[in-house]
């Protein structure tokens, strides 16, 4: 099928937009989809709601990104929010497509053509269609290539029946619907092996001892949970457990007000899956990390690496490193091992002086690639490979592989925060800002959170919101496992508000986590933001707020740091109104 209109043509067989002469527009794939439903249907007005659910399949995302993708389509087709010519901006009911359109049969007639692109990506959203035996028994596996002998070590894990503590016929309904889109949403994380509904539904309404239910079905971990419901008040209780102990390893309640019920399904599922995602991660590396290192397989290895990674210390990237070439030396199909070792290399790159970066990068690009290529379909080596492009200074790239990672998994709070990044990299503030919000909501303890909050601060940095930036900023540094970075973005954001002395013990810590640190260290650091702007007043807050021009000996910088740290304590005696809680 071809849609032709105004001198364009969309080939949806191929995914192309073509002008008249041939020429194909480069867009990203939800802007072609955006256009592909305009054009459709383009009898009617489209509200944004339809929008929403259509291209991002009812995922919570901000007007901001709507209006992005608005604006990139009529870009893409020689229209503009002035003229609109083409896509006209209904106010209050949403958007039309006011142009002539033809669709035209494929010339071999149309016997290739295929699902429509928001039919594909709804395809690959929907996820593992809900038989008996595990919840990916429906779905088209990547090639074994992809998944290596590893594949057979996935955590395994089943959703009990939700259960209903209230009366409320309405609220089995609901109980039962919170059932099916929990398991729907932890399927979408390939590294997890989720058993369908069906095979737990022996155990609805049943007080058994999760260490037999574990035995029956052959899994490591039971995910229970309940709802109960009072007039206006829902409270939803979650817990992750391990069925060989039968130990609690996690357990949130969420109470809520709402007037339907089946307003927040989706929303409670998703959030509940992206935290229990990352606990289960979380467990599997401790895990790993206590086996004697002559036990260990490449499953082990790569919890391992990650348990490393997550330290974000020099030493700790340097042993996750070696972690994640032994998993692939053990098994080279492993598409995850590949996609570690890549983003290893791309913190250690981060990391290290400015020089040692671009082969750093140069080889994590390599190996994100090899991962993708190994499984297109896992969201993580999606995620990598678009903060490596998005490090090399090629953000909308990284864009397109970003969204299509949250496309794969929509609970994936590490593909929110990097596709922030790369919106806050190319100058898209407000649009990263509300993508690292739900970032946090997604994952409020995850191991990235003091990026999650420095990028946020980056973000108001970037928007001359300096306040904000400093607040964002104190809230990265408290965290255990911050590195240098959000010192620096506190001392850029106090030397613009012209708080040196409360900047002095910032640059004493940050002096002491990056020796030598200078303005000409931190303009290699953002080398791969687009905004000049932001990266000369970044680098003025920094002079301001005392850090040197250039790099110092270790000695002189961390004297200046103290005599820096001196002059602004308080007599003695006297309360410190702004004590440093960053170690």
């Amino acid at each position: 099928m071809r849609l032709v209109f105004a001198g364009h043509e969309m080939d949806l067989r191929r995914q192309e937009l073509r002008r008249a002469d041939g020429e194909v527009v480069h867009v990203e794939p939800q802007v072609f989809d955006l256009l592909v439903h305009l054009v459709r249907n383009r009898d009617r007005v489209v509200s944004k709601d339809e929008l929403f659910e259509t291209i991002w399949q009812g995922r919570i995302v901000s007007e901001a990104a709507l209006s992005s993708r608005i604006n990139a389509a009529r870009k893409a087709i020689g229209d503009d929010g002035d003229r609109q010519e083409l896509i006209r901006t209904i106010h209050r009911r949403g958007f039309r497509f006011v142009g002539e359109a033809r669709e035209l049969e494929d010339p071999d007639g149309g016997a290739a053509s295929g699902p429509s692109p928001a039919e594909t990506v709804a395809a690959v959203q929907t996820g593992p269609a809900a038989g008996g035996g595990r919840a990916d028994a429906g779905v088209a596996s990547p090639p074994l290539a992809g998944r290596g002998d590893t594949a057979s070590r996935k955590p395994s894990v089943v959703v009990l029946p939700v259960a209903n503590l209230s009366q409320d016929p309405d609220t089995e309904y609901f109980a039962y619907g919170l059932t099916e889109d929990i398991i729907r949403q932890l399927a979408q994380n390939p590294w997890l092996d989720v058993l369908s509904r069906h095979t737990a539904v022996q155990f609805r309404g049943r007080d058994v001892d999760a260490r037999e239910i574990g035995t029956a079905l052959g899994v490591r971990y039971l995910v229970q949970a309940s709802v109960w419901k009072r007039d206006e008040r829902v409270r939803i209780t979650a817990d992750l457990i391990c069925a060989s102990t039968a130990r609690q390893l996690w357990s949130e309640r969420y109470d809520l007000r709402l007037a339907d019920i089946f307003d927040i399904q989706s929303a409670m599922a998703q959030q509940i899956a992206a935290v229990i995602e990352p606990e289960l991660g979380r467990v599997e590396r401790e895990t790993a990390a206590r086996k004697p290192p002559g036990n260990l397989d490449a499953w082990d290895c790569y919890q391992r690496g990650l348990w490393h990674l997550w330290g974000f210390t020099t030493p700790g990237l340097a042993e996750g490193e070696a972690m994640f070439r032994r998993a692939i030396e053990l098994d080279p199909g492993f598409a995850r091992a590949h996609g570690g070792l890549a983003y290893v290399l791309l913190q250690s790159a981060i990391m290290r002086d400015p020089e040692e970066r671009p082969a750093l990068i140069e080889e994590a690009m390599r190996c994100a690639r090899r991962a993708v290529a190994l499984d297109e379909r896992d969201c993580m080596n999606q995620c990598v490979l678009g903060r490596v492009h998005t490090m090399q200074g090629n953000p909308e790239e990284g864009i397109a592989a970003l969204e299509l990672a949250i496309q794969l998994n929509p609970s994936f709070a590490q593909g929110y925060f990097a596709l922030g990044h790369a919106m806050i990299a190319c100058g898209r503030d407000e649009e990263g800002i509300a993508l690292l919000e739900r970032a946090t909501e997604l994952s409020p303890r995850d191991p990235h959170l003091f990026s999650f909050h420095d990028l946020r601060a980056t973000a108001h940095f970037s928007l001359r919101e300096y306040e904000a930036a400093r607040n964002f900023a104190r809230r990265a540094v408290r965290l255990p496992n911050a590195s240098y970075r959000p010192f620096a973005t506190l001392a850029a954001s106090l030397g613009q508000l012209g708080r040196t002395e409360e900047a002095a013990p910032v640059l004493e810590e940050l002096f002491a986590r990056k020796p030598g640190y200078s303005c000409a260290y931190a303009r290699g650091d953002l080398h791969f933001y687009v905004n000049d702007s932001l990266v000369e007043r970044f680098i003025e807050g920094l002079r301001l707020a005392g850090v040197p021009e250039e790099a110092v000996p270790a000695e002189s910088a961390a004297a200046t740091g103290e005599a820096l740290a001196r002059r602004a304590r308080p007599p003695a005696g006297a309360a410190d109104a702004t004590p440093m809680r960053g170690r």
